[in-house]
């Protein structure tokens, strides 16, 4: 029996289980007794507050102590409570999120998602300002499938909305501590409670602290990996009247940590190989590989690695009750980041390839202006909601590359008979600039419509039409060095190509294609998109649900950073749809004491934005590509069962079966040879995952419980990159963690002692590949610690 067989196995082993205790539990319901009604989860995935068993689409909810219990803090950790839900790192350490396979991959930090994050249905328009939307929640829902109608464009695999706890009207304080291995310290707390006549607030602040846990392989006692994180929320309610509500939402975090380095997997030369880089080359292939675990690495020695990300966020929403069924909201939102990146991408300790302080950098600035509004109707058996939203946004980025490898250099020898040997000869690019600004505007109509047809059958509907307007302006710089003879003939060379125009230092060197004059390239991507979804759920009792559905999403086109000779090589990848079909259902029996779940769907993608490779002047490299025909089909299964007193049980399973149908212009593999996509899976989509988490709590006196709790998660292999090459393969990996301790009777304090990744498995997130070295992404491996919480 093979790993896949033993999961899935095991989750049918506990369906029946739960399902068997259930029913003997329905018999005497003293074993199990009738659930709190505080028990029932109430979520607001269409936008306002309902069951979530009268939700007809799929949703896992869980509540901010489920987070802290498992120790998530970030969104990278959903996969611990998210069945269907994956993480991936891409090269430059930008996280990746996706649903359901559906995901998107470019190592810009300007890159949108196909999984759109909300807090408090606030947007989060670029993933790296997601890292502190964890702090201090009441919940967390993530919603699968597209879900354009109501979140907009870029939610094609679905969304995450995380739910702020809110001011209290009762004086309210908490303090969480855990330190850990490696002396991680998290410590956060919150304050709540009235400030005034009808007015609310409630802070809250977290700071994560960690010594590095990487360690040299070529220089003993040196390490990377320091965290330092700090991040805060302050929220304020005004209720001036019964009928009008305000929430002022402002939250900020600093992020200086240490990027993690990469492991090398081996070290090749795949440009143009010459003498002046076969020094450098040989360096690498005599760099020694990680062999025994996940903290071995290298990286270059004597530079700072930290980085410096600020971020903030001011929104403010209000709600006016116009009417006893008719109220109008808006939401107002301003978020702003700015990033500096530093990471050693090549997982050697030869000065190279590094993204250093001294050399190299990965800056960012990313701003985002958005207000919607929107008006919602309660009719009894129909209710709609009709809405409009405006965004604009700024993604800047400038990148500092060394390139000294053998794809740092290129070949004119061809030209040598036209342009003179001066010129036509080989040329060492040792560094090189990225420009790449980009000014989206968005204008969107929406609406939903759902109709009682009777007690037991709903019909719902909802559409939105987007309009977008993208400017962008960006090209290949030389990098500015202006002290070196080398680069001072690659400006002869461009200017003699530009017909003798002088280039001065630093300058965009990104020739037109008809004029070849060097400049900054600026282009357009106007595009519109009409997004639906439509189901049919049926109701057999108020505690089961069985759906049909239907729906059309989007993610918006843009431009990705490309080492552009021509300005035609600077070309968009365009929008891409989804046509989805999913069939649900959802069920809760025994007084709520089990809940099962599950779906099938089948995605009908058209221009899927993946990562192919192209051939450029220096050689084969990354670059995104619209896949024309593709396809998803998958099915998922979640339950939440509590078999006996104090003891509760999650698990879930997901399968995933995907295939690119159409091959893109001239596909190529990982090495620049000619390839064909056609049958192969997507990158970075395991066929399977699945998540079990238990936990089980007993009283040793009055006022005092014990318990004792674990979780797995589980991912099956797949691959970093089309073409079916050994060394891009993510092997699957299980991770298991531990946890047990002391609570009180009333939940006012909670001491755990945790254990994570128990069996320190070697696991990886990432497989790249940069220039002369292929590298990988090392998980963390096995942590423990002990967390304390207390509530005034």
């Amino acid at each position: 029996m093979n790993v896949r067989q033993a999961w899935a196995g095991c989750l049918v082993a506990l369906l029946l289980s739960t399902t068997a205790a259930t029913a003997h539990a329905q018999d005497r319901t003293q074993d199990i007794g009738p659930t709190d009604p505080g028990d029932e989860i109430i979520v607001t995935a269409q936008k306002r507050s309902e069951r979530l068993v009268d939700v007809p689409m799929s949703v896992t909810a869980a509540t901010g102590e489920q987070l802290s219990r498992q120790g998530i803090v970030d969104t990278s950790q959903l996969a611990k409570i998210v069945p269907g839900f994956t993480y991936q790192q891409s090269n430059y350490g930008n996280p990746v999120f996706a649903i359901r396979g559906v995901g998107f991959v470019d190592n810009s930090v300007t890159a949108g998602s196909t999984v759109s994050v909300y807090v408090d249905q606030i947007p989060l328009p670029f993933v790296a300002m997601t890292r502190g939307a964890t702090l201090d929640l009441e919940r967390v829902e993530a919603l699968k499938g597209p879900q354009g109608t109501l979140f907009g464009q870029n939610s094609t695999g679905g969304a995450i909305n995380y739910i702020a706890a809110k001011p209290t009207s009762e004086p309210k304080a908490g303090i969480d501590l855990s330190f850990g291995r490696f002396n991680e310290i998290i410590a956060g707390g919150f304050v709540s409670g009235p400030i005034g006549e009808n007015m609310r607030a409630r802070l809250a602040l977290r700071s994560e602290s960690m010594k590095g846990w990487q360690q040299s392989l070529t220089r003993p006692g040196d390490t990377l990996g320091r965290k330092r994180f700090f991040t805060g929320r302050f929220l304020l309610d005004w209720d001036p009247s019964e009928t009008l509500k305000f929430e002022l939402h402002a939250s900020a975090s600093h992020d200086g940590s240490e990027s993690p380095a990469a492991q090398l997997v081996r070290a090749f030369s795949r440009g143009f190989p010459n003498a002046r880089t076969a020094p450098l080359i040989a360096a690498y292939q005599a760099s020694a590989i990680p062999a025994r675990g996940p903290r071995e690495a290298d990286w270059d020695a004597g530079f700072d690695f930290s980085r410096d990300d600020d971020f903030y966020l001011v929104a403010l929403r209000g709600d006016w009750q116009m009417a006893e069924q008719l109220t109008l909201t808006s939401i107002t939102a301003y978020s702003h980041m700015t990033t500096h990146r530093p990471i050693d991408l090549d997982g050697v300790a030869v000065e190279g390839n590094g993204f250093n302080f001294r050399y190299d950098r990965q800056d960012g600035l990313l701003k985002s202006f958005s207000q919607e509004l929107r008006l919602a109707g309660d009719m009894g058996a129909i209710k709609w909601v009709l809405g409009a939203n405006y965004q604009k946004q700024t993604a800047n980025e400038f990148q500092l590359l060394s390139n000294p490898g053998s794809q740092g250099s290129f070949d004119f020898t061809n030209l040598a008979p036209i342009l003179g040997p001066e010129i036509g000869r080989i040329y060492y690019w040792n560094q090189s600039t990225y420009l790449n600004k980009q000014r989206p505007i968005s204008k969107a109509v929406f609406g939903s419509f759902d109709y009682e047809v009777t007690d037991s059958l709903t019909v719902r509907a909802s559409a939105r039409y987007t309009d977008e307007k993208r400017k962008f302006s960006g090209c290949l710089a030389d990098g500015g060095q202006t002290t070196t003879a080398e680069f001072d003939a690659i400006r002869d060379a461009w200017s003699l190509l530009a017909g003798g125009v002088p280039i001065a230092s630093g300058s965009c060197l990104t020739l037109n294609d008809s004029s070849f004059l060097p400049g900054l390239v600026s282009s357009r991507l106007n595009e519109d998109n009409f997004s639906w979804r439509a189901s049919l759920d049926y109701k057999p009792s108020s505690d089961s649900l069985i759906y049909l559905a239907a729906a059309k999403g989007y993610k918006s086109g843009g431009y990705s950073i490309v080492p552009a000779i021509f300005a035609s090589q600077i070309a968009p990848v365009t929008q891409e749809s989804l046509q989805s079909y999913e069939a649900g259902f959802r069920v809760s029996l025994a007084g709520r004491g089990l809940q099962i779940s599950g779906a099938t769907f089948y995605y009908d993608y058209s221009d899927k934005q993946l990562i192919g490779w192209a051939n450029t002047a220096f050689g084969p490299l990354p670059q995104l590509v619209n896949i024309p025909k593709s396809r998803v089909i998958g099915a998922e299964l979640e339950l939440t069962a509590r078999p006996v007193e104090g003891l509760r049980l999650n698990a879930g399973l997901t399968y995933i079966d995907s295939k690119v149908r159409r091959d893109p212009d001239l596909p190529l593999d990982s090495f620049g040879q000619a390839a064909s996509y056609v049958g192969e899976s997507f990158p970075n989509t395991p066929d399977w995952n699945g998540l079990v988490d238990a936990e089980y709590s007993f009283p040793i006196s009055g006022a005092m419980n014990a318990f004792v709790g674990g979780s797995a998660t589980f991912r099956s292999g797949t691959s970093s990159f089309f073409g079916g090459l050994p060394d891009f393969r993510i092997p699957g990996y299980s991770l298991f963690d531990v946890r047990a301790g002391f609570e009180s009777a009333d939940g006012d304090w909670r001491i755990q002692a945790y254990g994570r990744n128990i069996t320190n498995k070697w696991y990886w997130v990432n497989v790249g590949v940069e220039t002369d070295a292929i590298h990988r992404a090392p998980g963390m491996g096995a942590t423990y610690g002990l967390a304390v919480s207390y509530r005034f």
